[in-house]
């Protein structure tokens, strides 16, 4: 989207609208900036949006599942001595590790975001939307996808995609 605005005010663009009296140059080059600041209210809004369901929708329902796991092979491990519990303790280290990265990605996020915020409305903050917040709202939503298929779904916070496709 960002790479494409500047195509509004090319010298070819402006030609071909102003010779069937579309827009003028200066039209134009009011809609590319009206586009950049759509785009980067756009991406700033989905970010401020996954920041407070990272912080307190999935972030806080992985502690808790983190924790009953931790219990669980506690329990088990104070009832049997000699029971495995290989299987919980694997999954609480991925997890763990997961929350880890996720927790990470929220903190660059919230950064890039703020960042975001105090520039200048336009090109410059449209591109910075782009390349810097965009990508952190990727590096966030990889741990949390990879542990939605890990959590206990009674612990999962939101319908998953599971759900969404197979059970609506």
């Amino acid at each position: 989207m960002v790479d494409a605005i500047p195509a509004l005010t090319t010298p070819k663009a402006v030609k071909l609208f102003e010779s069937f009296g579309v827009f003028t140059e200066a039209e134009l080059k009011s809609r590319a900036e009206i586009k950049y600041e759509a785009y980067a209210k756009a991406i700033n809004i989905e970010a401020k949006t996954m920041i407070e369901m990272a912080a307190k929708q999935y972030i806080p329902s992985i502690i808790k599942y983190t924790t009953s796991l931790a219990d669980s092979v506690n329990q088990i491990k104070s009832a049997c001595p000699a029971a495995t519990v290989s299987v919980q303790t694997e999954l609480l280290t991925k997890c763990s590790a997961l929350l880890a990265k996720a927790q990470s990605a929220l903190n660059t996020l919230i950064e890039a975001t703020d960042k975001g915020c105090t520039m200048e409305e336009g090109k410059e903050q449209a591109e910075f939307y782009r390349d810097s917040v965009f990508t952190a709202m990727s590096e966030l939503r990889t741990p949390i996808d990879e542990l939605e298929m890990l959590v206990d779904k009674e612990y999962w916070p939101v319908p998953s995609y599971g759900d969404l496709i197979f059970e609506v």
